[in-house]
This record gives structure tokens, C-alpha cells and sequence, in this order.
């Protein structure tokens, strides 16, 4: 799926570049969050773990949202990184609806539990999914790309 849109608390780091990206085969990683565009720390960080070659893009949600609607993403395979399920959610209702979602990696925290060993959701989260699963968004969870990915809709059920 092009663009491929992901979960992942920690944004751009070695997974997302050493698995995620040969396996995509990426040339462009766009961020979607309303605080990174701004930290400028961040932002060097980020640019400097990306290969040369590859495109980076950070925009606020709302802007985000526009930008990827304007775009045909043809042979320019794209991963759309958010921050947390709350960006993911933002993002399609601020019209951008994706038709696929991959969640990678959300840290523990008290009032969450293990859906896998990398994520963790709690109750929100699963309520957030819940509703765009219902408008007909595959939800999966799977850390690398090697892995069988497991189907959110049974967690969904069952919470």
C-alpha cells in the first residue's frame, strides 16, 4: 500500500530504517505531528538518520492532511509516520482518509495493556480504533516487516 501509514512513538529510528525502508523500497518519509515540524533538536536528528536519497517531510496534522491529498504517490513510495493512535485518528478526520493502518511500537503506560510485545493500547486507543476500523480502515499490528501481522479487529471485539 502506497502510502504505507504507521504508529511508531518513536517516529524515525533504526527499524524504520534498516527493515522498513529496503522493504518498502521508501524514497520519501513524512511525518505527520503537530510538534516535530517545530523542534528544531528533532528535526536535525531525523534528517541526519535518513539516507540521502530518501525524502523527509514533517508537516502539522491539519497541513499533513492536505499535503498527502494533493499528491499522486505512484513510484514514490511513501511511509506516513504518527506519533500516537490520537495523530492517526486526527489525521482522517481532518479529511485524509487512509485505507490501511500499521501500528508498530506504542510504549507501555499505566493504563494500558500488551496487545504484543511492542504495543501497548488502552482503553481510548481502542475506542479510537474501534471507529476507524468501523469506517472500514484494515488495522494490523506488526513491528517488522517479517512478521505475520496480527488483525486488530479481534482486540477490538473483545475491549
Amino acid at each position: 500500500m502506497n502510502p504505507f501509514y504507521r504508529v511508531d512513538n518513536r517516529l524515525v529510528h533504526g527499524q524504520i530504517i534498516s527493515t522498513w525502508m529496503p522493504h518498502l523500497r521508501l524514497r520519501r518519509i513524512v511525518i505527520a505531528n503537530d510538534a516535530i515540524p517545530d523542534s528544531t533538536l528533532q528535526m536535525s536528528m531525523y534528517r541526519m538518520a535518513i539516507p540521502e536519497g530518501v525524502a523527509f517531510d514533517a508537516l502539522p496534522i491539519q497541513k499533513a492532511a492536505t499535503w498527502l491529498n494533493a499528491r499522486r504517490f505512484g513510484n514514490d513510495p511513501t511511509m506516513v509516520l504518527l506519533e500516537t493512535v490520537d495523530d492517526a485518528i486526527r489525521l482522517f478526520a481532518s479529511g485524509h482518509p487512509f485505507p490501511t493502518l500499521n501500528i508498530g511500537n506504542v510504549h507501555h503506560a499505566p493504563g494500558r495493556r500488551a496487545v504484543t510485545n511492542a504495543v501497548y493500547l488502552g482503553d481510548d486507543d481502542l475506542h479510537q480504533l474501534r471507529k476507524l476500523a468501523d469506517r472500514g480502515v484494515a488495522i494490523e499490528v506488526r513491528s517488522l516487516p517479517d512478521e505475520t501481522p496480527t488483525d486488530l479487529r479481534a482486540a477490538l471485539r473483545s475491549a
